[in-house]
């Protein structure tokens, strides 16, 4: 019979030991702190100068919890101080906001099953070019009114524009009004359903006006006081723009950074001022045809330029809502307080009667520019020259800020601002951003004989004095010298830069 192996001392020891050492290191956590003792150098979990090893490795930083979480704690304070501010937790959101921000839509709700009874298109309110429809349908690319009544509805050239010719109507294709029996024979019984009120821009070419013009449409459901008692748009469809510029480039070549289409604004501006308003360009409305399937939309905005210039006369398109359609006195406010809280400004409209705030004048320079109209050299520089002499009587603070500059530096000056000076172009889109007070102005350089009525159209639109130039020559208050466009070249701009200061002081002592 075999002998029992027995262990020696020295095997047990080892066994022993490496049992130890693996249930130390398994267990590390617990045995730093088990072990940690501030009193004994070299064991220290806080280490100071007096272990020289433990300052080689650590240096002499201290653990903090407060200090690591110093911003996340900064940002709290913020929210907590900050009066109306939009940067709010999501569980202090109260549950009927919630409701307004978020909706109730599950994911078995983009569908649709009517039978023969297929949805019936409603005009809800119209000017030309500008639209507002319940049940819209777009199966494989085409929009489709669907009524037993098309005398009832505007022409389809009041509506829209075809996508090749702005200036024409939509060819058959593009839009279609159907009967309801036709609709049962084209669109068969079922198909998908896009919630919420969507906008719709089918211009090719973009306008820095759309956001305003939809706004302004959109606003006419709500001639209200109140800002809330209507829906939101919840997405921006661009048909006829892709989302980038130029050809599409080998899937199987090398990474290529693309430029984004221009959409007529900032890509900033929409998430800042519309946040809850998604964006979708040509690929996704293909997206949609391709599908073979009708798509309902339960309200749709529509935008159509072409088709408001054909009625326009010598009004620029996008203003016809502006002057056509009724809405609450207060229907931009939202919409300007949102950038305004976004940028943390103060959102607040001016009472400048009160003597506490100063009234504030930018400039916005185009010296900078590589293409279009600028101040003469020296016309600019007497201006900024006359603009610091008038900050310096401590009444006016002035901005100085350039048309090429940082979006957000641009836009928090304009949304601070009561008066807002700058040479014809499209930057001065955004001074329908100014602060809301009783002496907010929008002044325009033109060269000779070259007049638009877009930035005056817009800023009037919204209770803002208005002033074009004509070197020292002033025109206001419908004295407008005649619609001139002029070209795209670059031209030199003459001004009185002491006539400009004198009708700010003028503007700004209007009661």
């Amino acid at each position: 019979m075999a002998r029992p192996y027995s262990l020696s001392r020295r095997e047990i020891t080892l066994v022993l030991c490496s049992v130890m050492i693996f249930l130390v290191f398994y267990n590390l956590d617990t045995t730093v702190n088990l072990f940690a003792n501030p009193n004994l150098p070299g064991i220290s979990s806080n280490p100071t100068a007096d272990g020289g090893l433990d300052m080689d490795i650590y240096g002499d930083w201290v653990s903090d919890e407060r200090r690591i979480s110093s911003v996340h704690k900064q940002q709290e304070e913020k929210e907590d101080t900050s009066q109306g501010n939009i940067w709010l937790k999501s569980d202090r959101v109260p549950e009927a906001q919630k409701q307004v921000i978020f909706g109730d839509i599950g994911v078995n709700d983009g569908f649709m099953h009517w039978g023969k009874d297929v949805p019936e298109t409603r005009i809800v309110k119209h000017v030309a070019g500008f639209s507002i429809m319940d049940n819209v349908i777009m199966c494989n690319g085409t929009i489709f009114i669907v009524t037993d009544s098309p005398s009832s509805f505007p022409s389809l050239g009041s509506i829209a524009s075809s996508a090749d010719n702005s200036r024409e109507a939509p060819l058959l294709g593009e839009w279609e009004i159907l009967s309801i029996e036709q609709a049962r024979d084209v669109l068969g019984s079922y198909g998908g359903l896009i919630q919420g009120a969507s906008w719709l821009s089918y211009d090719a070419i973009p306008s820095n006006y759309t956001l305003l013009s939809l706004w302004k449409t959109h606003s006419s459901l709500n001639t209200s006081m109140s800002p809330d008692s209507f829906q939101r748009p919840r997405r921006l469809f661009f048909p006829n723009i892709p989302t980038y510029k130029g050809i599409q480039p080998d899937l199987n070549g090398p990474i290529i950074r693309r430029q984004r289409s221009d959409s007529g604004f900032h890509p900033y501006l929409p998430k800042a001022a519309f946040p809850s308003l998604g964006l979708m360009y040509k690929e996704d409305w293909e997206d949609y045809a391709l599908m073979e399937v009708p798509f309902v939309f339960e309200r749709l905005v529509i935008a159509d330029f072409g088709a408001a210039a054909r009625s326009a006369n010598d009004m620029p398109p996008f203003t016809l809502p502006l002057v056509g359609l009724n809405a609450s006195k207060e229907w931009w406010e939202p919409i300007r307080q949102n950038l305004a809280k976004f940028l943390r400004v103060d959102h607040h409209a001016q009472n400048l009667n009160s003597g506490q705030e100063k009234t504030v004048v930018t400039y916005i320079s185009r010296q900078d520019a590589t293409s279009g109209s600028r101040l003469r050299s020296g016309d600019h520089n007497a201006l900024v020259n006359a603009l610091e002499t008038l900050h310096e009587s401590n009444d006016f603070e002035v901005n100085i800020v350039s048309s090429e500059g940082p979006w957000v530096e641009r836009l928090s000056a304009v949304a601070q601002s009561n008066v807002i000076l700058g040479v014809h172009g499209d930057n001065l889109a955004d001074s329908v951003f100014l602060r809301p007070s009783g002496h907010s102005a929008l002044m325009e350089f033109f060269p000779s004989d070259v007049f638009t009525r877009d930035a005056e159209t817009a800023v009037r639109s919204l209770g803002i004095h208005y002033i074009a130039w004509w070197n020292d020559r002033r025109f206001e208050n419908d004295s407008f010298p005649p619609v001139a466009p002029g070209s795209d070249l670059t031209q030199e701009v003459r001004i009185d830069p002491a006539a400009v200061v004198h009708a700010i002081l003028e503007v700004v002592a209007r009661t």
